[in-house]
């Protein structure tokens, strides 16, 4: 799976389908992110959520792991002035492993997950939750199909049948449909702390922790 061959129009696609929405529900636990002084940042493609966490006043060490060279030289690039300690590494998340040295108070993947299959998931949160100490945080935000209103959950079901369709033609993602994201965590013993939602719950965003 790369990213690389969609990078640079990455954020146009976005922007097209969903307008702001994506990037609003990724700020909206600016606050989870603000309070810690180490946060781990899986996936996080092309800096915006990054750009906008630093210039939010974030004073925390950061590394940030992404499997597209591409998308870390764009974050790199969108972040070149800020003075804070960040590091970019070219990693997929199957094949890294986090410093000893390095305990984050806070763990961020914003739209990641779904680019996998859930029995991947459930590998990669069993990484994650050896990374976790007490009171670590883990912020996801994704896709989920809303429970209500049936003629939502059928326009919810199409579009994520096409962007499943389209990541998995132009960027080699495994999954080949939407994973039950808070499903699986809960599965796995994570507490809900927080959530939000827009589009008729079809963007959410959660804190969770073990």
């Amino acid at each position: 799976m790369s990213f690389d061959l969609i990078a640079r129009h990455y954020e146009r696609i976005e922007s097209i389908v969903f307008g702001e929405d994506l990037q609003r529900i990724r700020c909206s636990h600016m606050e989870t992110f603000l309070g810690a002084e180490s946060i781990l940042l899986l996936g996080d493609g092309d800096g915006r959520f990054l750009k906008a966490l630093l210039d939010s006043g974030c004073s925390a060490k950061i590394i940030c792991v992404d499997s597209s060279q591409r998308m870390l030289n764009l974050a790199k690039s969108l972040t070149k002035d800020s003075e804070q300690n960040v590091r970019f590494l070219f990693k997929k998340i199957q094949d890294y492993d986090l410093p000893d040295s390095f305990i984050p108070d806070v763990i961020g993947a914003h739209f990641f997950l779904d680019c996998f299959s859930e029995d991947e998931i459930l590998v990669i949160l069993g990484r994650i939750s050896g990374w976790c100490k007490e009171h670590t945080k883990l912020v996801i935000s994704d896709f989920s199909i809303p429970e209500k209103r049936r003629f939502t959950r059928v326009i919810a079901k199409l579009l994520a049948w096409k962007m499943i369709v389209f990541f998995r033609t132009f960027t080699g993602i495994s999954a080949y449909k939407l994973p039950k994201i808070e499903q699986l965590l809960s599965e796995m013993r994570y507490k809900c702390l927080k959530k939000e939602t827009l589009r008729n719950g079809f963007i959410c965003s959660w804190v969770w922790e073990l």
